[in-house]
């Protein structure tokens, strides 16, 4: 087969990346079914889709969030509704599966070629571009293109294949648990409980579905403890409110929580997504960037297809469109998680007793961490200098 683009992997990034593409693009995926299985809590802010130029379908949204509780360990809570937030946008639950899919079978109807159940295996350099070996149920295949955009998750073997060295240190690799629960009380809104009892380096999420159904997970930094994430995410569910839910689905699975890859492209390559670590370090978080790393990344490729050239300089600008729309932002919540993952839960009960009266101008990590510099600057001055 040969193609202008490839593209591996059906996550957010690898779909934005197709439908963003004018020329003729492959996009492949392992699993046999798009969005199957779901791998985070599916959180996004009202925002994302008007970034990304896409109407948001009925049936991609699970539940729309009218606020949000933050936990402290021992139990503090700071509700931040629309009484706390100027500008009350909080943001959807998503259906994981059918909005990957939904994207998906966007790239498909503007003219991507969509290959599920098709495994990556290796790429090289040709003298007109690139190649890659993949196994599609039995057979090998081979498919070559001008230019390829790896989609392929935390530790890219796409980018390794190039000789990039994504490989990541213990420390900076969250372990996530996640259940989907029924019959559980829900409100409409998305907690996050913090500290080292609850979720070492980490946090506890309840993430409604439905009226009495919620994915309910935990991410921890494993280097802290010796006890895994769904032990903790065990203990969790011995409260009382959560004692008679019934399990539905689990979900388990990495996240990078360091800032992204110094380098994010090279010849005939480009990275994207969780695979050039464009993850929120504080939060896990990486739909958005996902969906907008993708986007830049299939309009630079149409315009290197247009121009024939597929140089590492031509392709560098893919990296100045990213970091102008969220390098900066990434950088400093790398540098804040430096900060507050040391931080015992003592001074994060602390932290939560001055924030009783949080006054926000809307819901941003950096609204919440621009708060907590002003209500604590003798605990937090090194977060201070890094904001300010």
């Amino acid at each position: 087969m040969k193609k202008d683009l490839i593209v591996i992997g059906a996550g957010p990034a690898g779909s934005m990346a197709a439908i963003n593409s004018k020329c003729d693009t492959v996009l492949i995926d392992q699993r046999a079914e798009i969005g199957v299985p779901k791998q985070c809590a599916e959180g996004v802010s009202e925002s994302l889709f008007k970034k990304i130029g896409i109407k948001p379908k009925k049936e991609w949204i699970s539940k729309k969030i009218k606020y949000t509780s933050l936990i402290s360990p021992s139990g503090i809570e700071i509700k931040l509704d629309d009484k706390r937030v100027k500008k009350a946008k909080f943001g959807f639950v998503l259906n994981r599966k059918n909005f990957d899919k939904g994207l998906a079978e966007i790239a498909a109807n503007n003219g991507t070629e969509l290959m599920p159940k098709t495994r990556f295996i290796k790429a090289e350099r040709t003298e007109n571009g690139v190649k890659i070996y993949a196994k599609r149920f039995n057979e090998t295949i081979e498919i070559e293109g001008r230019i390829l955009i790896a989609c392929d998750g935390v530790q890219s073997k796409v980018a390794k294949s190039f000789g990039l060295n994504t490989t990541l240190p213990l420390r900076y690799i969250e372990s996530c648990y996640q259940y989907e629960m029924t019959n559980i009380e829900i409100e409409p809104a998305v907690e996050l409980y913090f500290g080292r009892v609850y979720a070492p380096g980490g946090y506890v999420w309840i993430f409604p579905k439905g009226e009495n159904s919620a994915n309910v997970g935990i991410g921890i930094v494993p280097s802290l403890t010796e006890k895994r994430a769904k032990d903790y995410l065990d203990d969790f569910l011995k409260r009382e409110r959560l004692k008679g839910g019934k399990i539905v689905e689990i979900n388990a699975g990495a996240v990078p929580i360091s800032t992204p890859l110094e380098k994010t492209y090279a010849d005939n390559l480009m990275i994207c997504g969780d695979a050039a670590r464009m993850v929120n370090p504080l939060t896990g978080g990486g739909i958005h960037t996902a969906c907008i790393s993708g986007s830049i990344a299939g309009k630079i490729a149409t315009k290197a297809i247009e121009k024939e050239d597929y140089s590492e300089k031509f392709l560098s600008e893919y990296q100045k469109l990213w970091k102008n729309e969220f390098g900066k932002e990434l950088e400093y919540y790398g540098k804040a998680q430096e900060v507050l993952i040391k931080l015992t839960d003592a001074e994060l009960d602390k932290i939560a007793e001055s924030l009783q009266e949080i006054k926000l101008e809307s819901i941003s990590t950096m609204e919440i961490l621009k708060a907590i510099v002003k209500m604590n600057p003798k605990l937090l001055w090194k977060l201070k200098s890094l904001i300010t």
